[in-house]
């Protein structure tokens, strides 16, 4: 389910003043015009400049588990199978597997199911990465922890990004305390809220030797000195969920809705902030039916957000390039063809 128990409000879209395209970054997307309506399942296009263009072999997946057919006649508490649906990992003989939840817990109210796990469990390996060869990775998901991840110390792995599938090329690992696996280990906490869901985000970006992780918005880990493997295999999750060293971790619980896996980290962004910076976690990912360098098609995701909320469009170029400042649609505004930015 996309958006908001809310009834839709639909009205045409008003653009923000010129002002927010004369401050923005030159080398940042510009907005000239949005068209569409806000409402349960609607569309937005966006046209503008800079927006790039994708890679031919562009290749992603967006998982929110309620947009997975496969998942439509399960029943809560049942095992997420890997012959069928978006992931062909679920687990292993040392962790307990991923179930789908649907009956409370959700991150939003528009949200009817999502995945849990107790203690250690993960799912992995996208079938939508098979035979892939990108050389880039962006991934987004949100994450719920029911108490501290970091209780029994140890390195215990939010996700890992491999190559070569039996582990001997190239091997990222962000756990609790670390960035590692790369070269030199990056140490830091992992910056997330127990008993809260989380947006985390990691970027390994091997034509720039550079891997970024942020959680709710916030800049976790930089690095400059990453190198991907000769292997010609494409990067890919061989594990997202919640892997600790140790079997101390009675009764956690985790849950992970959302998933967003792309070999770039083009995407459109909407939020209730006018300002990136300050964004957070006040973001939900729009995914797109089609993209260019001047146009983008997106389907309508609310996600936390009402039908009823100012919100501001972000795009995020293949280059990791921002608008700094939204640029508004107004769902409260009077009626109004939509204006374009001189």
């Amino acid at each position: 389910m996309i958006g908001n128990t809310r009834p839709s409000f639909v009205t045409p879209l008003l653009l923000a003043s010129g002002l927010l395209f004369s401050t923005a970054s030159l080398s940042a997307p510009q907005v000239t015009e949005i068209q569409g309506e806000i409402k349960l399942g609607g569309q937005l296009t966006i046209q503008g400049s800079g927006f790039g263009d994708l890679d031919p072999n562009y290749r992603n997946l967006w998982d929110t588990v309620d947009n997975q057919s496969a998942f439509a006649d399960m029943s809560h508490g049942t095992t997420i199978p890997e012959s069928e649906g978006p992931w062909t990992r679920n687990g292993s003989p040392w962790a307990n597997p991923i179930t789908i939840a649907k009956q409370s817990g959700h991150r939003h109210p528009g949200s009817s199911a999502h995945y849990m796990g107790k203690e250690k469990a993960f799912l992995g390996v996208p079938r939508a990465f098979d035979n892939n060869t990108n050389r880039n990775i962006y991934v987004s998901w949100w994450f719920y922890a029911s108490y501290d991840i970091d209780r029994y110390s140890g390195h215990n792995k939010l996700i890992r990004i491999w190559d070569d599938l039996d582990g001997t090329k190239t091997r990222i690992s962000w756990t609790q305390v670390l960035l590692g696996a790369y070269g030199d280990t990056n140490w830091g906490g992992w910056g997330g809220v127990d008993g809260a869901w989380n947006r985390l985000e990691v970027f390994a970006n091997a034509d720039e030797g550079t891997i970024d992780v942020w959680t709710n918005g916030k800049p976790v880990h930089s690095v400059t000195n990453y190198q991907k493997e000769s292997s010609p295999d494409g990067m890919t999750i061989w594990l997202i969920g919640f892997d600790p060293n140790y079997d101390d971790y009675t009764d956690l619980e985790i849950r992970m809705d959302d998933i967003f896996v792309s070999s770039s980290p083009a995407r459109v962004e909407l939020s209730t902030s006018p300002t990136w910076n300050d964004a957070g976690s006040k973001r939900e990912i729009q995914p797109f039916s089609s993209w260019s360098s001047s146009r983008i098609e997106v389907d309508i995701n609310l996600g936390q957000f009402s039908t009823q909320d100012n919100l501001y469009v972000y795009i995020v170029d293949p280059n990791g390039n921002v608008n700094s400042e939204g640029y508004s649609i107004c769902p409260q505004c009077p009626k109004s063809p939509s204006l374009e930015l001189n």
